[in-house]
């Protein structure tokens, strides 16, 4: 018999610069994407997408409703900022952490004023390290600068990086 799956919910989340302070509270963090390049091939009267075995550069994004000293060292020190999103994943009846780590050049907009609305900043991540753990197990890590893709434990440039060295 088939076991019905209830959907996960994201309770809340935090997120915090450089290991120093906390930013505030955000709805929505903006994960990267793993993405593929791929090249498209024409064979046997058919076009085909064929990956190369490299990603696409990776972004991230998130809005902060509150205003935070934090950002604007994060900022002063761009070339070394990472952000931790701390979330709390539900479903079942059970609360698990989340945790997601970016690292990497970030640019940001104040967003604009508006009486009786909330203040909203959107920090845009151009992402060199990246890493999801939920429930304590490592799901994701990417490292540009080490060129590493652990994708569930493994690493999908271990044979690229034996190759070159």
């Amino acid at each position: 018999m088939a076991e019905i799956k209830t959907p996960q919910f994201i309770q809340e989340i935090n997120i915090f610069a450089n290991g120093i302070g906390h930013l505030g509270v955000s709805d929505e963090f903006e994960l990267p994407k793993i993405q593929f390049n791929r090249e498209t091939l024409n064979a046997g009267g058919f076009e085909i997408d064929v990956k190369n075995g490299t990603f696409q550069k990776l972004e991230a994004k998130f809005v902060l409703k509150q205003y935070s000293k934090y950002v604007i060292e994060a900022m002063a020190n761009a070339e070394n900022a990472y952000f931790v999103a701390k979330g709390s994943v539900f479903s079942d009846g059970k609360a698990v952490p989340a945790v997601a780590t970016i690292k990497g050049d970030f640019d940001l907009d104040l967003g604009s004023w508006k009486a009786k609305e909330q203040v909203k900043k959107t920090i845009e991540v151009k992402v060199k390290y990246f890493e999801l753990e939920v429930d304590g197990k490592q799901f994701v890590q990417l490292d540009t600068k080490n060129m590493i893709a652990k994708i569930n434990g493994k690493d999908l440039l271990a044979e690229l990086r034996s190759n070159i060295a």
